[in-house]
């Protein structure tokens, strides 16, 4: 817990029974305090670029970088404009009093709070609360077909409602993006998932190549496709969009959008690795490993998301496996271990455990 007390040029901040002297100046007439002295008390640390100005505040994984003389803050990788700029002094980095509440507040999860002898803060805890499960296609998008005309739509629903109904089990808020076959576009997917404050984004789809040999789960995060495969997989995906009423373009909502994925890049290849590991475990099934590419689906999510390929509908016998109740079911168990497992990792990681 962070306690600041107001006193006429100094505040006096405490944190887990620590307690430390804050000086404040008056700066082009407002009031400005000294954030070397919190910081060391976080535990963080400030590192400040002469030649471009930029100051960082680091604490863990999270970072703060502000710049000398401008109102532009960036909050993990979010911008934010402020009434009043940073200003650096010497060797000391000087905050507007009224940002520093916010600062810590949306840079390092610590919730403040008013209170009659100043502003108490305290650690806020991360945890995955809500997490969406998309089952691909659906309605007039069937997806991938089998030889023996096994729709690629049915078996990814039945594999997301079971993915549900044990997350929720688990204590876990899970919304599905479709519960029914019907067809849901690309963009809506995600506004589901944003809308309604979504932790993790899983996006359930099946595999598809010429060759009926090919079999294997791979599991994919937003990022440029670097082979040929992961562009093939990339571009059948990504072809839903010719049932759409309009395309994605590179317009400025997509390309902010590609921007703010970014920050969740590491967090989303985790996940993948966890859940890749976790289905390939449960059933056997061959592991083709962790791909990046560029999907539609998952560019406009603001949160970790993936795209999982379970298995190939194309090889006979993984189709006739996916036509069965128990087999489908240990694809759902291994998505809902994966998702448990980065759960427990993220939140101990985001907390500082």
């Amino acid at each position: 817990m962070l306690k600041i007390l107001f006193f006429l040029c100094l505040y006096i901040a405490s944190y887990k029974g620590n307690n430390v002297q804050v000086t404040v100046k008056e700066l082009n007439g407002s009031q400005y305090i000294n954030l070397e002295p919190i910081s060391q008390l976080l535990g963080s640390k400030i590192n400040y670029l002469e030649k471009s100005g930029r100051i960082f505040w680091q604490k863990g994984n999270l970072t703060i970088i502000l710049t000398d003389g401008s109102p532009w803050v960036l909050l993990n990788g979010k911008p934010y404009n402020f009434p009043l700029p940073a200003k650096k002094q010497e060797d000391e980095v000087f905050l507007h009093s009224s940002m520093l509440i916010p600062l810590l507040k949306s840079g390092f999860n610590l919730v403040a709070e008013q209170g009659d002898n100043g502003i108490i803060i305290f650690d806020q805890k991360v945890e995955i609360k809500n997490v969406v499960i998309d089952a691909g296609h659906g309605g007039r998008d069937p997806g991938a077909v089998g030889p023996k005309k096994t729709k690629e739509k049915d078996i990814v629903l039945k594999i997301a409602r079971i993915v549900a109904s044990e997350l929720k089990k688990a204590g876990i808020n899970c919304i599905l993006t479709r519960d029914k076959d019907e067809f849901i576009s690309l963009e809506k997917r995600t506004k589901i998932a944003n809308q309604n404050g979504a932790n993790l984004f899983v996006s359930i789809h099946l595999n598809a190549c010429r060759s009926r040999k090919t079999h294997g789960c791979e599991v994919y995060f937003l990022s440029r496709a670097r082979t040929d495969w992961e562009r093939a997989v990339e571009a059948r995906e990504n072809s839903v969009i010719k049932f759409e009423e309009r395309e994605l373009g590179a317009d400025l909502e997509s390309i902010l959008w590609d921007l703010a994925q970014t920050e969740y890049l590491s967090e989303s290849k985790e996940l993948a690795g966890y859940i890749l590991k976790s289905i390939t475990k449960k059933e056997n099934i061959k592991s083709i490993g962790v791909k990046q590419a560029n999907f539609f689906v998952l560019r406009g999510t603001y949160m970790p998301a993936v795209l999982i390929e379970a298995e190939f509908l194309s090889n006979p016998q993984c189709e006739k496996k996916l036509r069965k109740e128990w087999f489908i079911r240990n694809i759902a168990l291994g998505i809902v271990e994966g998702i448990k497992k980065f759960k427990t990792g993220y939140e101990k990681q985001m907390n500082y455990e």
